[in-house]
């Protein structure tokens, strides 16, 4: 293991019993590479209660904000950025602190399907799913209770976001650029909002309607995906954005969250339609 990074607003050193330096307390801290390795160190202790952890060693790295810095969400993303330098990191693991995500997730965890049980789970940071189940599931039943209100295919991850609302804002080419540079071009688009003034905080009902655009990008896939034997993302965002573009406002996304589901009729159309894109995307690749 090569070790956490953890970044907090101060800290307070002083001497432990072997007269060596220690860290008496940090204040405001955060871990921005290591996550994982902590959680399996908790879970591992929370399951087997006998494991000792004593001669458990993990290398950190900590570092101590200035007080007062204006850009201290940049500064941690870097950090976390060069801290991951020998993986391969995601830019959308990078933007998990942007005020937009973590609004979402809160949303996520205060929001109700209709049914009162279940619920969409927004995975700010990558793996939060899991720690999720583990955390708040003692038992096997729990566990399965659990993933009955929160199933996997409730499970919304940032880039997913990125994709179902691109491909209903009509963009099917960013999206089919792939899912971190279509993610990237979602962030960018944020910023110019904020930057020209706009509130981009997500109320509720934003967050319905994100969810309800959710529901209809997938049920599209699962109408399209044994149709086509290849380019089936590619198809279906496109479609998307033609339902989007000839249907707009008229379509109640009110009504797709409360049925948690789109109509049989809607399913049909959409087969229509994927049928027509496959043909004009076939057609412009052939010139």
């Amino acid at each position: 293991n090569n070790g956490i990074v953890v970044v907090a607003d101060e800290a307070r050193l002083a001497k432990a019993a072997d007269g060596s330096t220690g860290v008496l307390w940090l204040q405001g801290m955060q871990i921005v590479n290591g996550g994982q390795t902590t959680a399996s160190i908790y879970f591992a202790k929370k399951k087997h209660p006998e494991i000792s952890l004593a001669n458990v060693r993990v290398p950190a790295k900590i570092i101590v904000l200035r007080s007062g810095q204006d850009d201290d969400e940049e500064l941690i993303a870097n950090i976390s950025k060069y801290a991951n330098s020998q993986n391969v990191v995601k830019q959308s693991d990078l933007s998990a602190n942007k005020p937009f995500h973590r609004e979402v997730e809160k949303l996520s965890m205060r929001t109700y399907c209709p049914d009162g049980v279940g619920r969409w789970f927004y995975e700010r940071s990558a793996g939060s799913y899991k720690v999720m189940l583990e955390k708040e599931a003692a038992t096997p039943t729990q566990k399965k209770k659990l993933q009955q209100a929160i199933p996997p295919y409730r499970k919304l991850t940032k880039p997913d976001l990125a994709r179902f609302i691109n491909a209903w804002d009509q963009k099917p080419h960013v999206v089919s650029l792939g899912s971190q540079k279509n993610f990237q071009a979602f962030m960018d688009e944020l910023q110019s909002l904020e930057e020209s003034g706009q509130d981009v905080t997500p109320t509720q009902s934003d967050f319905k309607q994100m969810i309800a655009k959710a529901i209809l990008f997938k049920a599209a896939h699962k109408v399209i995906r044994p149709k086509f034997p290849a380019f089936q993302a590619n198809i279906t965002s496109y479609t998307v954005s033609v339902l989007a573009m000839l249907l707009g406002e008229r379509l109640d996304l009110k009504r797709v969250w409360d049925r948690q589901a789109i109509s049989t009729e809607l399913q049909q159309q959409i087969a229509i339609w994927a049928e027509e894109v496959n043909e004009a995307l076939h057609f412009g690749a052939g010139g």
